[in-house]
């Protein structure tokens, strides 16, 4: 794996930024301070590996029902990895209209099913619970060995797994649900997808080995937070890290946006992008730091026709070699009108690059809440809306 992140183009200094790290008294992650550093033992992942199995067995697809850090790591993972060896359904709205043409397509007695909810009682997850397990009651199908619940020890979920007979896998308490992507909430899917969860840690790892580039990057996107840059664009060149932005976008946001503090995450994609808000990021308001990801590799690359209809540079031109060339037009542009700039150059879209992503951002966000001064932990906020939407819900609110 190699993944490299240049920082010249961001307009701080490297003596700046290491002031930065030096005040808030940045030191070496421990797990105290980011519990989600502790990634699942290995005699953990054996028995998820044997429970995942077991389910493969009677099924060809793993339907996952989750909301937000129950879903968005492992959306996150099957875009950009694709199917693997087991297809990975992912319900996590319930827009009645997408769950009908979902469920339209899906024959229930070929699946699998994972509900997720480290509280037991997440709003959506648990509708969309009774919805399957209705449907698949009324067809005469056992919830018993096809059906796996996932969160934290003692909530709703376990009672309803050991009253079923079905396991129940718990997650670690102190580790919040946008930063669960090593525990099972990812870890499960993933081992039913067959993707390889080893070289996922594997990444991890390294960016923990490598802690003070995350620092670094927290360091540059705070700096240019104080000067009114308070917009946080990630914009990677390829369309399987689209759902890469999307969690993204839940870790900065939910972590960060606290006491009227926060830098507002915002996605983009390369090259579709460049047709939209290209133009609001050269020639808009300069409130907005950007991280553009190039991908050296990329998996079934096209040779393009020796002789190109329109356009004749093309011929024999390589799709890569054209994406590539948006992606130096784009840092060009940008570096022109003095955007500040972050560039991730990535050898290849893989299951340890991935993991080496998710970590390195965890880490960053963390040390970007110390120096706000914010806890990136929990979202007090969110909560209001979930109280006001169960009391329309049980009749006490119109």
């Amino acid at each position: 794996m190699d993944v490299s992140v240049d920082i010249s183009n961001s307009g701080i200094k490297r003596e700046e930024i290491e002031r930065i790290l030096e005040q808030a008294e940045i030191r070496t992650p421990s797990p105290e301070e980011m519990p989600f550093l502790r990634l699942t033992e290995e005699k953990k992942i054996s028995r998820l590996r044997e429970i995942a199995g077991s389910l493969k067995e009677k099924s060809e697809n793993l339907i996952v029902v989750g909301m937000g850090g129950s879903s968005l790591g492992i959306k996150a993972l099957r875009e950009a990895l694709g199917k693997g060896n087991g297809e990975l359904i992912i319900l996590d709205n319930v827009d009645p209209t997408f769950l009908s043409r979902t469920l339209e397509k899906i024959d229930l007695k070929r699946c699998s099913f994972a509900f997720i909810s480290k509280s037991g009682k997440t709003l959506e997850t648990v509708t969309i619970m009774n919805l399957l397990i209705s449907i698949l009651k009324k067809a005469g199908t056992e919830l018993k060995g096809r059906t796996v619940f996932i969160g934290n020890r003692g909530n709703a979920f376990e009672e309803i797994a050991k009253k079923e007979s079905c396991p129940f896998i718990t997650v670690p308490e102190e580790v919040g649900g946008r930063f669960s992507i090593f525990t099972a909430v990812g870890v499960f899917p993933s081992l039913f997808a067959g993707y390889d969860v080893d070289s996922l840690f594997k990444g991890a790892r390294k960016a923990v080995e490598e802690w003070r580039l995350a620092g670094k990057l927290a360091a540059v996107k705070f700096i240019h937070y104080l000067r009114g840059r308070n917009i946080s664009v990630m914009m990677p060149y390829s369309s399987l890290l689209r759902e890469f932005t999307e969690w993204y976008a839940q870790l900065w946001g939910e972590s960060l946006g606290k006491e009227r503090k926060g830098q507002t995450p915002m996605k983009a994609i390369g090259t579709s992008s460049q047709h939209s808000v290209l133009q609001l990021f050269l020639d808009g308001p300069d409130d907005k730091i950007y991280q553009l990801f190039k991908i050296k590799n990329y998996r079934n690359d096209v040779n393009l026709p020796a002789k190109s209809v329109i356009l004749p540079f093309l011929s024999e031109k390589k799709l890569s070699e054209v994406i590539h060339a948006e992606f130096e037009g784009t840092v060009a542009a940008l570096k022109e009108r003095k955007r500040p700039l972050i560039t991730f150059e990535l050898e290849e879209i893989s299951e340890e690059t991935l993991g080496y992503l998710f970590m390195l951002y965890m880490i960053a966000t963390v040390i970007t809440g110390k120096l706000m001064k914010v806890n990136p932990y929990g979202q007090p906020a969110v909560e209001l809306g979930k109280r006001v939407a169960t009391a329309i819900l049980e009749g006490q609110r119109t």
